[in-house]
């Protein structure tokens, strides 16, 4: 009985062992996964072409590692425990760019002279919905959004419909007269980077002309530019430049739009149009750092980057010398896609120069796939915007 009840023990401890070594691996797992996910934005695409998916699974790996944690506390397992806590640790700095934690007392304060502020939306509005089956069913709620914010610039990323005027545009009909009486300053171009603005301005596009083309192959056969720049004149008389710009989407799924279409021999899966999304986005990005490197001292970028924070293409275009808006003044974490549960912030706004972000949000409404993002600056301020958090 003796050498039953020995016996017995024997197992249920070793199968314990097994069992804390099995936590403990995965732990050390995650923990590297999660360092790897946090960090892969560091790592050339081109030489590892997975990196791009990495920087994607940050947050969720995140999520799974918070859920483990909790697991191993319940089985006080507390060397695994200690692991994750650890690599959390070791990307705080990136967990501060994804949702920076910037309370009201903390925020810079407001300039008593009104004239000294300035307030920018970037705004994907998906052609206002013009393509779809709900256009028609009434007065635009992304137009709405825009009015009713009243920022003094809204940059927009696919702003046009097939070349077609907004006048005649059945959901942007009833917002006409509002929006010319409060822009009278606007431009629009065939690549969809169009501009409201109540100060005047002289825009110019940026990089070299080419034929639109998507990620798949299908040509547009039309001349388009990736980013365009805008001069402000502005009442102060200082010299402001604003940068609008869309990279490539994921093309995640197909459908009738030229945007998505390719030619008839392959229908790449969706992780291969992923992964040449991913291709063609590295090098827009370079295109839109010369353009920033060219530009004026005092600049602002705005854009639907369709990447994240602390992705490859993030880091080349935000370089060494721009302030993310968000991370400086913003908080929480705030996607501003909103399809296919897919809740990533890929819309961005930088900044330089003699210029003072106070205030960021992200507005929840509208009827675009994405949501808008403004910030308010004070461009008075002889204060150079210091870069920070830069991972």
């Amino acid at each position: 009985m003796a050498g039953r009840k020995s016996t017995y023990n024997y197992n249920v401890r070793h199968r314990s062992r097994r069992f804390r070594w099995l936590l403990e691996g995965l732990a050390l797992l995650f923990a590297l996964l999660l360092i790897l996910c946090a960090y892969a934005g560091k790592i050339d695409p081109g030489s590892f072409f997975p990196a791009p998916f990495l920087t994607l699974a940050y947050m969720p790996m995140l999520l799974l590692l918070a859920l483990f944690l909790v697991l191993v506390l319940l089985f006080r397992r507390w060397l695994a425990a200690l692991i994750l806590v650890a690599a959390f640790v070791a990307t705080l700095p990136v967990f501060g760019m994804y949702v920076p934690l910037n309370s009201e007392d903390q925020l810079p304060p407001m300039p008593t002279e009104s004239k000294s502020l300035l307030k920018v939306m970037t705004y994907n509005v998906l052609c206002f919905n013009y393509n779809e089956a709900s256009a028609d069913q009434g007065p635009s709620a992304t137009m709405a959004l825009i009015l009713e914010a009243d920022p003094d610039v809204v940059l927009l990323q696919e702003g046009g419909a097939a070349g077609i005027e907004w006048e005649e545009i059945p959901s942007l009909k009833p917002h006409m007269a509002k929006v010319r009486a409060k822009y009278p300053y606007t431009f629009t171009s065939p690549e969809g980077l169009n501009i409201l603005s109540k100060y005047p301005f002289k825009t110019q596009a940026l990089g070299e002309p080419d034929e639109t083309r998507s990620v798949l192959g299908y040509n547009r056969e039309m001349k388009a530019y990736l980013a365009r720049a805008y001069d402000l004149s502005l009442p102060s008389g200082k010299q402001l430049r604003l940068i609008d710009f869309r990279l490539q989407s994921y093309h995640l799924q197909f459908g009738k739009s030229q945007n998505v279409r390719i030619s008839p021999d392959i229908k790449p899966a969706p992780l291969e149009r992923m992964r040449r999304s991913f291709a063609l986005r590295g090098g827009d990005a370079s295109v839109i750092r010369r353009a920033i490197d060219e530009s004026p001292g005092n600049v602002i970028v705005c854009g639907d980057m369709n990447d994240v924070t602390t992705s490859n293409v993030y880091r080349i275009i935000r370089g060494d010398d721009m302030s993310d808006a968000w991370i400086e003044v913003g908080y929480g974490y705030a996607p501003t896609f909103n399809r296919y549960h897919l809740p990533f912030r890929i819309d961005h706004i930088l900044y330089r120069g003699q210029l003072q972000a106070l205030k960021a949000e992200r507005l929840q409404e509208g009827s675009s796939d994405h949501y808008p993002l403004m910030a308010t600056f004070d461009i008075d301020t002889t204060h150079d915007s210091v870069k920070s958090n830069n991972q």
